[in-house]
């Protein structure tokens, strides 16, 4: 048995030897407790399926095969922070195209690539067919079996799961993108049980004159224009996912987390929030006046961009507008009030998430904007939509912009029944 053996050359022999080599412990029984996990699942016996794919992961905890399998019975068990914890490890690993692992025979010490094609195959119990390394029926046994593609010879194997140790390298696409729909549910569970105690922090604003607008922007951004406004109340955060959540009886966000801000939401969902609320959405005015803090500047901490103070599309963004060499520690949404308040005690009023306003918007508006009050461009002709179409103001810039779009003075239009995962609000009063 010293000698190494070549499966190639002879599965049957591996399929004897592993018999009396590894009887009942090794990898094979991580394949053997998964496989009686989606036994008793398809059986309905939830709890004893639970116990086997528990029993498999203790046995390899980087699993991801059984890690999706135990957080699928264990959020039908309402174990749901156990259940987000298994998704969130998941989501953690890096996604492959192809179900790639590297494979160990007993007694070949060199391990190869391979696609898994069938993990668990039950070879005939008599004859051969057209594959060289099917195995035998003479013994009888219903032993499971690797269907494997080995990605270097380029043939197709059939291994016994007795005999040898598989690693997965990296989570498949497809099922990345099912154990994203499980984080979506369990956290939408758990945003539930969160719940919405408390009020909504609002700061009041005195009101007042300022300069609305840039000179060194885009065009909708001029000309620089004086405003005047009443005092007025605005939210200290943008809404966070467990306020809608609790108040509309549904959740959007592609990024889920109670205490991140709602995103995917509408310029209706956003209105009718705020309406229930006994609030409004803050004039695009209110906005820039709340946004800049009486200040001055591009940015409501100073002239030069600052990573430290906004969620933007950095280096762990993804995009291909990202900053590479800046990074503000998300690479998404961030949970509310993470960055430094404003000079008003207002969080992220530049980064994390484009808010909707109630103005529509108007490419040139700025030039016949009124000084008091200014409500933005009226449309009470449902056939005007001069400069903007069906469009609503978005303001903030959001982790998926440039640091250009922090500005205080950003703007731009977005048609209001649209979703993407950079747009949410805050509401005012």
């Amino acid at each position: 048995m010293a000698a190494p053996f070549t499966f190639l050359k002879s599965a049957a022999c591996i399929f004897c030897l592993s018999i009396f080599l590894f009887p009942a412990a090794g990898f094979a029984g991580v394949v053997d407790e998964t496989i009686a996990g989606d036994t008793k699942l398809a059986q309905g016996k939830i709890r004893e399926a639970e116990k086997h794919y528990a029993a498999a992961l203790q046995m390899d905890p980087e699993n991801w095969r059984v890690m999706r399998s135990l957080a699928e019975v264990k959020l039908q068990l309402k174990k749901y922070d156990e259940t987000k914890k298994l998704v969130d490890r998941i989501l953690a690993m890096e996604v492959t195209t192809r179900n790639i692992v590297v494979v160990t025979i007993d007694g070949d010490p060199e391990p190869f690539e391979a696609e898994i094609v069938d993990e668990s195959v039950i070879t005939p119990d008599s004859g051969r067919n057209n594959m060289r390394n099917y195995v035998d029926g003479e013994a009888k046994k219903s032993a499971r079996h690797y269907r494997l593609f080995n990605l270097k010879t380029g043939k197709m194997l059939l291994v016994p799961h007795a005999a040898a140790t598989i690693k997965y390298q990296g989570v498949p696409s497809g099922v990345y993108a099912y154990v994203q729909e499980l984080h979506a549910k369990v956290e939408n569970k758990l945003i539930a049980a969160a719940g919405s105690s408390g009020q909504v922090a609002m700061m009041k604003l005195d009101g007042g004159c300022f300069k609305m607008g840039s000179a060194n922007g885009t065009a909708s951004e001029m000309p620089v224009h004086e405003v005047c406004l009443q005092p007025f109340q605005m939210d200290k955060f943008e809404v966070s996912q467990r306020f809608f959540q609790a108040a509309m009886g549904h959740n959007p966000s592609r990024f889920k987390g109670a205490d991140r801000p709602v995103e995917m939401v509408t310029w209706h969902e956003a209105d009718e929030y705020c309406k229930k609320s006994d609030k409004r959405l803050p004039t695009e005015a209110e906005w820039e006046y709340a946004a800049r803090g009486k200040t001055n500047t591009k940015y409501y901490w100073g002239n030069a961009f600052d990573a430290s103070q906004a969620n933007f599309c950095d280096s762990k963004c993804g995009l291909n507008i990202r900053t590479e060499n800046l990074s503000d520690g998300f690479a998404n949404t961030s949970p509310v009030g993470s960055f430094p308040a404003n000079p008003f005690g207002l969080h992220d009023m530049a980064g994390n998430v484009h808010e909707w306003v109630a103005d529509w918007f108007e490419e040139r508006y700025y030039r016949n904007s009124p000084k008091d009050n200014p409500r933005g461009p009226d449309r009470s002709n449902p056939t005007d939509r001069r400069g903007g179409g069906n469009a609503k103001v978005l303001r903030g810039g959001a982790w998926e912009t440039d640091a250009s779009s922090q500005r205080s003075a950003a703007r731009k239009g977005f048609q209001t029944d649209y979703r993407i995962e950079g747009i949410g609000f805050r509401c005012a009063l």
